[in-house]
């Protein structure tokens, strides 16, 4: 992963330089948008456009088009959307969202025309003429390497059998932080019974009924006390490892954590780490979360474009808008900085910016690398500790 130590481009105010450029060119920038308007990812889809929108209003000295194609929130509905784009003049493509429905149009005719800039975290098999612009798992695992490269705590990996599982588990093994152990379930059913084994329940569960018994047999008045006050638990000793990596999401994530506190580990005897967030509100009510750590975007940033959501439209972020926010003064900046007169890949890669989702650089692997910061939850709140 390189670093982060060129020049920035400052995304949201670049008002003045962008003027200036743009009354050398004769050509406004029509940008086509593939986006869940309908269907079962509407509410997205029309968040992402209002976000749009906005970054649109406040670049209000440059001549952008912005036009949208609605998706249905299908692989059917996008392949009919790109039929309706190609009757438009667009210089460039934002989305589909998700890479299912772009890759479900790699085979249209004249796909290979455009340039597509995905707001997918998947960075794998991509064709040469998208751009990922999600938060990838190598930006979050580069983020999180100064906490699970600790190689004074033992650190143990429990998740889901899922593809997404199985590849941060490979990269983690590729980067070589050792791991104690591993558990993986395939269903809900599983996570109960796989908790009690990475907490070794049962054994410390008698080593404490052993205790308890052995005490019991003695006249000392004193472990008759100790017997009383071991009765009142359910397990004795602690595990043998400080960290628990917990890549899941929303309800699982919560579940997981929640099996570990019922069988006598939580925060107190180990730190959960997880992946990306978005600052789920959700996660401040579950006091098992107490201390989780994870990387994600910066957090002042995120609350801030959330204030005007609310201001502008009445609504609030789900998770990745902030990441669409950046994506038009980016557009911008590139087009007219470009030497020829239509996109290419070049015209992003290599470059390093600063947005509000904070700093990026699209390499030449055509996917956005990110600086992340790390969050814990401390006190039912998200707090920066990098």
């Amino acid at each position: 992963m390189k670093n982060f130590c060129i020049k920035f481009f400052l995304l949201s105010f670049l008002l003045l330089n962008l003027t200036i450029a743009a009354n050398s060119k004769n050509q406004s920038l029509r940008i086509g948008a593939i986006l869940p308007l309908t269907g079962d990812y509407q509410e997205l889809g029309n968040k992402i456009l209002k976000t749009f929108e906005l970054t649109i209003f406040e670049l209000s000295n440059v001549d952008v088009t912005l036009i949208p194609f609605d998706n249905n929130s299908t692989e059917a509905g996008t392949r009919f959307a790109f039929k309706e784009l190609q009757t438009q003049r667009v210089d460039i493509v934002l989305g589909p969202i998700f890479m299912k429905n772009l890759l479900s149009i790699t085979q249209e005719e004249n796909f290979s025309k455009y340039i597509f800039i995905s707001l997918s975290n998947n960075n794998v098999g991509l064709p040469s003429n998208v751009i990922t612009f999600g938060i990838n798992l190598d930006s979050q695992i580069l983020a999180l390497s100064s906490t699970i490269n600790d190689k004074n705590k033992k650190k143990i990996f429990f998740a889901d059998n899922s593809e997404f599982s199985m590849n941060v588990l490979k990269r983690i093994e590729e980067i070589k932080i050792p791991l104690s152990s591993k558990y993986q379930y395939s269903n809900f059913d599983e996570i109960s019974e796989k908790a009690k084994m990475a907490t070794s329940y049962n054994y410390r569960h008698k080593k404490l009924l052993n205790l308890i018994a052995e005490l019991k047999k003695s006249d000392n008045s004193n472990d008759q006390a100790k017997v009383k006050s071991l009765e009142k638990k359910d397990t004795l000793g602690g595990v043998g490892y400080q960290q628990i990596i917990v890549p899941l999401f929303d309800d699982d994530l919560i579940s997981v954590v929640s099996f570990f506190d019922y069988y006598d580990v939580n925060y107190k005897e180990a730190t959960f780490v997880t992946l990306n967030q978005w600052f789920n509100q959700k996660l401040l009510l579950e006091p098992s979360l107490q201390n989780i750590i994870f990387p994600s975007i910066n957090y002042a940033n995120f609350q801030e474009l959330n204030k005007k959501l609310k201001e502008n439209y009445n609504i609030e972020i789900s998770n990745i808008e902030i990441l669409a926010y950046d994506i038009i003064p980016l557009l911008v900046s590139s087009w007219y900085d470009k030497k020829n007169d239509f996109f290419s890949t070049e015209d992003f890669v290599g470059k390093e910016f600063r947005g509000k989702s904070g700093i990026f650089k699209i390499n030449n692997q055509n996917y956005a690398d990110r600086k992340l910061d790390l969050y814990q939850i401390k006190n039912k709140s998200f707090v920066k500790i990098n």
